[in-house]
């Protein structure tokens, strides 16, 4: 005979209850991994792979940092590559009025005019070294970039950039500078193998720049984005493989959980009906 409780429920109802609950708890359950489609929402789902998860999360956070580095570089090294790149076309500009300057045949007004137009290439050159920059960095005048492309913050690569200026350009011993009016290889001073020699050194000096940037874009740059994303798939699929919920398991679970709650719920109402028949039963005699 079941024994009726301090709260009134005879001990069937609370083993149904009891039922009940845990029913109710795997329905839950169910629903939250379809909802979130996930098997691991909290600690209790499975501490084991909750830290397993999260540490590769934080690993595949500093591979997906390391690639948005890499782009930046690679941002950083197309902007040198043009400044550079209109340097290499103002040399030319210089090289072909020193050329026309050569002839016996040219006026003096004639050279007078290259020589402002050299001496405004010069300044432009100069200005592109001071102006040429990329989120407030400069690029074209000396020093090193330093960038992280791995989740080993120890692991930096530095990137030398080259300093641009008509005082920097030139064969060692003189510079671009001295194609300017008033130096020692401008139109006037008669010396055009000179300012030749000056210009085939500088623009060796940028051609190499230009090198070393495409290289360091090509080879450094490139790997560490295809690593960087390798390892973004990788760590992505593991996680995956993880915390995801089997979402056909789980759609089984939910309509097993549904009909054993509502199995319990009916068997708690029959529970109910059988009492109250009894109660009224024994009200009658």
């Amino acid at each position: 005979m079941s024994r009726i409780g301090s709260n009134g429920l005879v001990g069937i109802d609370l083993t149904i209850l009891k039922s009940l609950a845990s029913a109710q708890d795997k329905l839950s359950k169910a629903s939250l991994r379809l909802a979130t489609f996930q098997r691991i929402n909290s600690g209790s789902d499975d501490p084991a792979g909750l830290i397993a998860t999260e540490n590769l999360r934080a690993e595949l956070v500093a591979f997906e940092a390391a690639e948005r580095n890499a782009g930046r570089a690679a941002a950083a090294i197309s902007v040198a590559d043009s400044g550079l790149s209109q340097v290499s076309s103002l040399l030319n500009v210089v090289r072909e009025k020193v050329l026309d300057s050569s002839s016996n045949l040219i006026s003096d007004a004639e050279r007078a005019a290259n020589q402002i137009e050299i001496d405004a290439a010069l300044e432009a050159i100069d200005r592109i070294g001071n102006t040429t920059s990329l989120g407030g960095v400069s690029l074209l005048q000396g020093g090193d970039l330093t960038f992280l492309f791995s989740p080993d913050p120890a692991n930096t690569i530095d990137l030398a950039l080259p300093e641009i200026s008509a005082e920097t350009l030139g064969n060692g011993t003189e510079a671009l500078s001295e194609l300017g009016i008033g130096g020692t290889a401008s139109l006037d001073s008669n010396n055009l193998q000179k300012a030749i020699d000056i210009l085939d050194a500088a623009s060796s000096q940028v051609l190499q720049s230009r090198a070393e940037l495409g290289a360091f874009d090509k080879f450094t740059i490139d790997s560490s984005i295809a690593i960087a994303q390798s390892a973004q798939v990788n760590l992505s699929s593991a996680i995956s493989q993880i915390s995801d919920a089997d979402i056909a398991v789980e759609a089984a679970n939910l309509v097993k959980a549904q009909i054993l709650v509502e199995a319990t719920i009916s068997s708690l109402s029959s529970s109910n009906q059988r009492r109250s028949l009894i109660t009224d039963l024994l009200r009658t005699i």
